[in-house]
């Protein structure tokens, strides 16, 4: 069961932006996005695997949704997952009231600069 909502999790995470790429324009509900209440609960609790796999799906669909390298590549800009997981708690921590969805496009944001509303939906710095 664990394994199929994780499946399912990350699915969603890869379609969504691709279906509505430009989410910041249209009112658009994510499922299965959590409060950063529930992230530092589950990240306390050393159980945020449901989490960690919806945000890598959504950090996945924000990447191929714009053309770039969200996680990078090893010997230049890569960031391991935990790097990730460790800029959201410090995020939630400073913003509980906000969803883990605001922390992951903060995140891709300060990586690669703010998503133009151009055309081609390409990220620009």
């Amino acid at each position: 069961m664990k394994r199929s909502a994780i499946a399912y999790a990350l699915l969603v995470g890869l379609l969504v932006p691709l279906i509505a790429p430009s989410a910041g324009a249209a009112d658009i509900a994510l499922r299965g996005a959590q409060s950063c209440i529930v992230w530092a609960k589950a990240r306390a609790q050393n159980d945020a695997r449901y989490e960690m796999a919806w945000l890598t799906g959504y950090f996945s669909g924000l990447a191929m949704g714009t053309d770039v390298n969200f996680w990078g590549t090893k010997g230049r800009d890569l960031l391991e997952s935990e790097a990730a997981w460790k800029w959201i708690d410090r995020y939630c921590a400073k913003k509980p009231k906000k969803n883990v969805i605001h922390a992951a496009e903060q995140l891709f944001v300060e990586r690669y600069g703010v998503v133009s509303n151009s055309p081609n939906g390409k990220v620009t710095k």
